[in-house]
């Protein structure tokens, strides 16, 4: 069901500017103060919601999480360790996270404390909920042009499925030449018209990372993540940043094989590539290029720690193992299984950390696959009909 009050305000800026950037139109389709999808009073999470993430799906989830933390901390030397958790949905990934760090950890749940960005006052509200009780260390905290509402931090900067719901340009190959897709207005419906791009930044992008499209192919181009690591890299002294998304390395992102972009939008579980309908009342996402994320970090200080798909990264910290102590439960298996089954989140979902600070940092999220305990867990999956 489509926001009038939203349409209006967008059919509005179209009418004094002519046309607005398909990055102007998302942003306010999904962040307009009162109206926009993430800050609406809209269920958006779970089963009465669009979608599940990661952290819905089972606390296991959340627990690696706090073991890969823990680790940090201890190859950080200890002391007071900050986590800044970008965006925190129905704040069920941050309780996970530190009640297992207080089960399972009580030397780190003493120095750790837990920094919520969040823009919806609706989600707050929700979160404090969630996270009764927990008061003591957690706090909530906002981001502006400005930077952080907090001073800079050492510790981890953690985000799940943030950066693919940031505002991105649209582009595409017209005649050899890159060109912008603008949202404009006819006959009281949106529609797209192609001009000159709006930002020199766009063709930057594209020569930076050496990719070429192809004739007619359209592609996403999010500048707004580059200014994201960037504020990242300011306000972390010392410490790695976790970012879990869907996405590709630009080369595959980029290929002829996602010939019309990878722009997706979700409402109640189902899925569209028409942002142009429901205003305000879907998700609308798209791939993270995770090359960008990469090259940006390296500008400014974040260097890259590793990358690899989810399914990896949880059996390196020990999910066969979770499952093993669930195993007469058909039902807890199931869902731990879709966390990091191929071909499903395990896949889809990519795993990228950085640090700055920390000198050569082994992680146990990142160990190879090669090793004899992990080897012998996954071909035993592998090799399973059922659960």
């Amino acid at each position: 069901m489509e926001i009038p009050a939203l349409k209006k305000e967008i059919v509005d800026l179209i009418n004094k500017r002519g046309k607005i950037t398909f990055a102007d139109f998302m942003e306010l389709a999904l962040y307009h103060p009162e109206h926009g999808y993430y800050t609406s009073g809209k269920e958006k999470i779970g089963k009465k919601g669009d979608y599940y993430t990661s952290s819905d799906v089972h606390p296991v989830f959340g627990e690696l999480i706090a073991r890969q933390l823990e680790q940090m901390w201890r190859l950080m030397g200890k002391g007071r360790f900050t986590v800044v958790e970008m965006g925190a949905g129905k704040g069920r990934f941050c309780y996970d996270i530190i009640n297992f760090i207080k089960k399972k950890f009580p030397e780190f749940f003493e120095e750790v404390d837990y920094k919520i960005v969040e823009i919806s006052q609706n989600l707050i509200e929700r979160q404090s909920s969630t996270l009764k009780g927990l008061e003591d260390k957690v706090s909530w905290e906002s981001l502006s042009e400005d930077g952080f509402s907090f001073e800079p931090v050492i510790g981890s900067f953690l985000s799940n499925e943030f950066v693919d719901s940031l505002p991105v340009h649209q582009v595409v190959v017209e005649n050899n030449c890159l060109k912008e897709i603008y949202v404009t207005i006819k006959d009281d419906k949106f529609c797209e018209v192609i001009d000159d791009l709006s930002d020199p930044a766009l063709e930057d992008y594209f020569a930076k990372s050496k990719i070429s499209l192809k004739e007619g192919q359209r592609a996403e181009v999010n500048l707004k993540v580059l200014d994201w690591v960037k504020n990242i890299s300011r306000y972390l002294k010392r410490g790695f940043v976790i970012t879990i998304d869907y996405g590709y390395l630009a080369e595959d992102l980029y290929s002829e094989q996602r010939h019309r972009g990878t722009l997706m939008c979700y409402y109640e579980h189902t899925t569209s590539e028409n942002p142009y309908e429901r205003v305000g009342s879907q998700d609308i996402t798209s791939h993270v290029n995770f090359s960008s994320l990469m090259e940006a970090g390296s500008r400014c200080g974040l260097s890259t720690t590793g990358f690899t798909r989810q399914s990896r990264f949880l059996i390196a910290l020990g999910i066969l193992d979770k499952m093993n102590k669930v195993q007469g439960d058909i039902g807890k298996l199931l869902t731990i299984k879709n966390l990091f089954l191929p071909g499903g989140m395990g896949d889809v979902f990519k795993v990228l950390i950085q640090h700055k600070g920390v000198a050569n940092p082994e992680l146990i999220g990142l160990r190879s696959m090669s090793e004899p305990g992990l080897v012998r867990g996954i071909e035993g999956l592998e090799n399973e009909d059922t659960l």
